[in-house]
């Protein structure tokens, strides 16, 4: 089996897939960044870095699947919700426009993967214009929610949309995991604060979250939380989760998007920031590697990734029983 990637990143969609025995024959992603890093794990022989623009559905080869992991940018809540007006997510339409110029050499398969707010962007119309222009391809759809919690310490929820030239069928997502902590991941040294940074970080928070994090304190058995700046009413704060998950890890471009850690309990408390290789773990690519670029630039990339795990369930539960129709 066959796949074409777009919005490729630093592979992590291949990474899942070829343990379903899928493999990729090609990847388009615009990003420096990014492409060194799917350079360095993959090599470059499938991969075209430029802008999905350019391509025209007579660039892709022979295929069984595609997969497209847009840009969220403009469906997120934490962006302007812009939808598919926007410039970012709005690229999702150029995917569309390949597949239609594939004409009979379009893949039997699609998977589309983008955060939840995909659903609900613009009152639901940005969802069933996708859903509308693949029918009218020739795809019959369905779609799951999957969160990444299932498999790591990560509160990830994604929606993965499903199209096939015959019928969709699929399972139940898997569920949430209790079991799964912070603590698994989490490097045990670190560059943890000096005590005037903890300092400021402690008198940040709310009444609330002080309280939280006291509580924390007070556990006999040391827990690592997730810890977020956030803006309320002005002016920045930290908040820290109240399970021993991480959020949903996002890009670090912007200071407020980059998750600290915080290790609590016999009276102790510690923060840092995450590092690359808890980034890595969180996604279930820590066998990777990452020296290609900065550290920074390899948690940006980390931060705008699929996590591993989830995808490798989607292949052996959802795309392999799809494409053997």
């Amino acid at each position: 089996m066959r796949a074409a990637e777009f919005f490729a990143g630093m592979g992590l969609m291949r990474a899942g897939l070829e343990t379903a025995g899928i493999e990729t024959v090609f990847a388009n992603d615009i990003c420096p960044i990014k492409a060194a890093l799917y350079r360095d794990n993959w090599g470059d022989a499938e991969l075209n870095v430029g802008d999905i623009r350019g391509l025209s559905g007579g660039d892709i080869p022979a295929v069984d699947l595609a997969t497209a992991s847009f840009p969220c940018t403009d469906l997120s809540l934490a962006g302007y919700r812009k939808g598919l007006d926007g410039e970012q997510s709005g690229l999702v339409r150029d995917f569309l426009r390949i597949l239609g110029e594939m004409g009979e050499r379009s893949p039997r398969t699609l998977m589309i993967e983008n955060v939840t707010g995909f659903l609900t962007a613009n009152g639901g119309r940005d969802w069933h214009t996708v859903i509308g222009a693949l029918h009218d391809l020739g795809y019959a759809t369905g779609h799951v929610v999957v969160d990444a919690a299932a498999f790591v310490p990560q509160s990830r929820a994604r929606v993965f949309l499903f199209g096939h030239k015959g019928g969709v069928m699929l399972p139940e997502p898997p569920p949430m995991r209790d079991d799964l902590r912070l603590a698994e991941v989490a490097a045990p040294d670190g560059e943890w604060w000096p005590a005037k940074r903890l300092g400021q970080f402690l008198t940040s928070m709310s009444p609330i979250q002080s309280q939280r994090v006291t509580s924390y304190q007070r556990r006999k058995r040391p827990g690592y939380f997730g810890a977020f700046r956030r803006t309320r009413a002005g002016r920045p704060v930290w908040e820290v989760r109240a399970d021993e998950r991480a959020g949903a890890l996002r890009t670090t471009r912007g200071g407020s998007a980059k998750q600290a850690i915080v290790r609590a309990g016999n009276g102790c408390i510690a923060a840092r920031w995450m590092n690359v290789m808890e980034y890595a773990r969180l996604q279930g690519a820590g066998h990777l590697r990452y020296g290609a670029v900065t550290p920074a630039q390899a948690m940006f990339a980390l931060g705008d990734a699929v996590c591993v795990p989830v995808i490798e369930w989607l292949g052996k539960h959802c795309l392999r029983p799809i494409m053997q129709r």
